[in-house]
């Protein structure tokens, strides 16, 4: 008994420290993405090395994933997003790296916020302590040195494993003006001494290290006084759709959550909803759900189930994309249980929605 409540403790303290975590990071706002092609999915044919990835360049043989590989035994196998992936090799005398041009040049005294995925391959022999970024006026060229001033790095006494999942890699940067590019890898000037044996009994097997590289972002952290083409900040008008208590067994609509037409792609019209939705669920961090997707009753039966499929998917990778920790679960049931006849345009909109279910509110 004892046992249970104190890991019952140590549960709820790490997703305390997850969610002001988060909660630090979505007070701040941030502009467009600058990093180009920034989950790899650009490609000009099939070939296997990073410069497929147009404009992504590598030093040594790097490597450019179409889709999962045999050698990759993990649960969580294939890309972080979308399905196109890349993955660096670093051993005790040969390590890789890669780099692009930014979309822009860095502005001077501005903070920018990088992150990136990474997952470590099963089969790797060592880990790394360390890795990270490098901001640079210029392109990656041999012999070049890191100030560590240009660095925003993950460093870990004990190895980057994160359990075989992807996690990310991720921190501020205060520039100091015209930096154009990002260069990715380990940045000990001795690998070797960045190693971390997994198996402390293998004695002398041949060591390397190997990431997968995914979901790369860079955003300019956007400030109050900041405007666009010298106009006042635009605020968002949010309305409040959520009730503010919820009860086991309940079903939420989702207002203005909308889809593309007949596709499982999510608007930006939605955005405003959807972060109420986040803020909900982090507030109330033992709550689980069920996201429930349905249709109109145009069209087939099977297609319509798996549209409906498809958009509360959609939903589901949004909240996990956001950070949202809660134990979540999606399914689809097309024209089923419509909510109003489907007679007129009106009330099929009305059918075609998303809605959560409340499954359970409190740690057992």
């Amino acid at each position: 008994m004892q046992r249970a409540q104190k890991n019952n403790t140590i549960h709820l303290v790490s997703l305390l420290v997850l969610l002001l975590c988060f909660s630090i990071s979505k007070a701040q706002t941030k502009g467009p993405n600058l990093i180009p092609n920034p989950s790899f999915e650009n490609h000009k044919n099939k070939s296997k090395d990073i410069k497929n990835a147009f404009p992504w360049k590598g030093i040594g043989t790097v490597d450019y994933y179409l889709k999962a590989e045999k050698q990759d035994t993990s649960k969580y196998r294939g890309a972080h997003k979308g399905t196109c992936f890349v993955g660096l090799r670093f051993q005790e005398a040969y390590k890789e790296y890669m780099y692009v041009q930014l979309n822009e040049a860095l502005e001077p005294n501005r903070t920018y916020h990088f992150r990136m995925f990474i997952r470590l391959l099963f089969e790797s022999t060592v880990t790394v302590r360390q890795l990270g970024v490098y901001f640079s006026d210029d392109a990656f060229k041999f012999g070049m040195k890191f100030d560590e001033r240009g660095l925003i790095d993950t460093t870990y006494k004990k190895g980057i494993s994160g359990a075989m999942n992807w996690i990310p890699i991720q921190g501020d940067y205060h520039a100091h003006g015209g930096e154009k590019y990002i260069i990715i890898g380990n940045f000990n000037p001795v690998t070797k001494e960045d190693f971390i044996k997994r198996n402390k009994w293998d004695l002398f097997g041949f060591k390397e290290a190997y990431y997968f590289i995914d979901d790369v972002s860079l955003r300019k952290i956007i400030s109050p006084n900041d405007s666009l083409l010298g106009l006042k900040p635009v605020k968002k008008k949010k309305v409040k759709t959520l009730p503010d208590t919820l009860k086991i067994g309940e079903t939420i609509v989702l207002k203005n959550i909308q889809f593309e037409n007949n596709q499982a792609i999510l608007k930006v019209s939605s955005e405003i909803a959807l972060e109420e939705l986040v803020n909900k669920l982090n507030n109330n961090p033992f709550m689980e759900i069920q996201i429930n997707g349905y249709t109109d009753n145009n069209g087939k039966e099977s297609a319509n189930k798996t549209l409906s499929k498809e958009r509360a998917k959609a939903v589901y990778e949004y909240l996990k994309k956001e950070g949202v920790l809660n134990i979540m679960t999606y399914k689809g049931f097309g024209a089923q249980k419509p909510i109003a006849p489907n007679d007129t345009e009106e009330n099929r909109a009305l059918n075609r929605r998303v809605e959560i279910e409340i499954l359970k509110m409190e740690m057992d």
